[in-house]
């Protein structure tokens, strides 16, 4: 197995077990703002923790500058998440997010970077795209309605292209723990701003403290594995295999959480499995 795959794929499976405990946490009736800004902070400290034992750590000027970029894209597609929630059945939503952002990300990969993609890849892709709307729906496939949430999911996923984009080509030259240390205290800052002036404080005496930083030591690991997996690999090869992060939230969600199982989603899984193998080739 090339190392880009399996960095790839542990990347994916620490954020499904993150994103299981964040299920978690939102069952409980957690305010998703709050959760998510101090996740944000603890991922970046946990990072720096592990920085400064296992790395030489090295924060320069510009990595400030393109961190700060970084982070704010990443805090406004997390509120315009939050607020496309509001609007629309997550059964919807979720699955229209991952799979519309899957394939530009691939597209946008192949044209910017000029990365070789052959005629399995395609295949891989396709099967990919197909499998987590399987996996991530409830009801199958399912065309969302054009409304406000619709099209703040495509805000959404053009902000996260250009996230992905841009850090891949500063991969180039920076060290994945370092942009990874300041991407997520930049992104807790730009969140903690957002609170302050346009949210009410809620009370955060009822938050479980642990559990949100279990979720944010896997979340940090997820962006650590998932940065040193573009460092060494293409963009349009490890991007589309986020369809696996589907696939274990679904298996964790349905032993852990006790969710409901539907047989599509096992179909979906395979065709994802596929599709992985495919974008491998």
């Amino acid at each position: 197995m090339e190392k880009w795959l399996l960095l790839g794929i542990l990347s994916y499976l620490s954020y499904a077990i993150s994103t299981s405990i964040d299920k978690h946490l939102m069952n409980k009736e957690y305010d998703p703002a709050n959760t998510n800004t101090l996740k944000m902070f603890f991922d970046g400290l946990i990072l720096l923790i592990i920085g400064f034992l296992f790395f030489n750590l090295n924060f320069t000027f510009e990595l400030f500058s393109w961190s700060l970029i970084l982070g704010g894209l990443y805090a406004i597609s997390g509120i315009l998440y939050f607020t496309s929630l509001k609007l629309e059945d997550v059964g919807i939503i979720i699955p229209y997010l991952q799979s519309s952002g899957i394939l530009l990300i691939f597209i946008s990969s192949t044209i910017i970077f000029n990365e070789i993609v052959n005629i399995f890849n395609y295949i891989g892709i396709a099967l990919i795209l197909i499998g987590v709307y399987a996996v991530l729906s409830e009801n199958g496939f399912k065309i969302p309605k054009l409304n406000k949430a619709v099209f703040l999911v495509l805000t959404i996923v053009i902000l996260h292209t250009i996230y992905a984009l841009l850090t891949k080509n500063l991969l180039f030259k920076i060290e994945p723990i370092n942009l990874a240390i300041m991407m997520y205290f930049s992104s807790a800052m730009f969140l903690a701003g957002y609170l302050a002036l346009f949210k009410r404080q809620k009370k955060l005496h009822n938050i479980n403290g642990s559990k949100i930083i279990v979720a944010a030591f896997f979340g940090a690991m997820g962006t650590f594995l998932l940065y040193s997996a573009l460092a060494v690999g293409n963009a349009s090869k490890v991007y589309p295999i986020a369809g696996i992060e589907s696939v274990f939230v679904f298996i964790l969600a349905s032993i852990a959480l006790k969710e409901k199982f539907y047989w599509h989603r096992v179909a979906g899984t395979i065709i994802v499995f596929l599709g992985i193998f495919l974008i491998s080739l």
